[in-house]
């Protein structure tokens, strides 16, 4: 077991709170221009490159069916460390936090239909409940096969 496997990253959005695991996370940047791409989804904000490679940046405030806001200089991409070449973009990180298996509970789950199956788990943090989000799952399973199709072409 690796020793960033029970440590997050927390960032909040809309005034929840969510956190990423440390060995999700491979770089943290600034946020930049990213180019768009047409005929994906309203919520991927389009690509960047980092270290030569192409990464699809998705905007996590739409993604969440958050309202827009005016950016303040403090949003950053979390570039993943995953097969689909991803970066998260949030308003912000908040700082880290080292949790206990114990204290994670299972995901929140209504039925199959409703879900949200990029939750992987929750804690509670400074008395609020926290998601943990899986970055490879943060794409709608409908959507999936346009990613596919943009990947190949880069």
């Amino acid at each position: 077991m690796q020793d960033s496997d029970n440590k997050y990253l927390i960032f909040p959005i809309d005034n929840k709170i969510y956190a990423i695991s440390f060995s999700d996370v491979k770089l943290i940047i600034a946020n930049e221009y990213a180019r768009k791409i047409p005929d994906l989804p309203d919520y991927v904000k389009g690509t960047i490159v980092n270290e030569g490679r192409t990464v699809t940046v998705i905007d996590l405030r739409v993604r969440f069916g958050c309202v827009p806001k005016a950016e303040t200089g403090r949003e950053c991409i979390m570039i993943c460390d995953s097969e689909k070449s991803l970066g998260l973009l949030c308003d912000s990180i908040s700082g880290f936090v080292e949790v206990r298996p114990e204290d994670i509970q299972p995901p929140p789950d209504v039925n199959e239909q409703v879900n949200a199956r990029f939750i992987c788990g929750t804690f509670l943090h400074e008395g609020q409940v926290c998601c943990i989000i899986k970055p490879d799952l943060i794409i709608r399973p409908d959507d999936e096969a346009k990613f596919a199709a943009q990947a190949e072409e880069n």
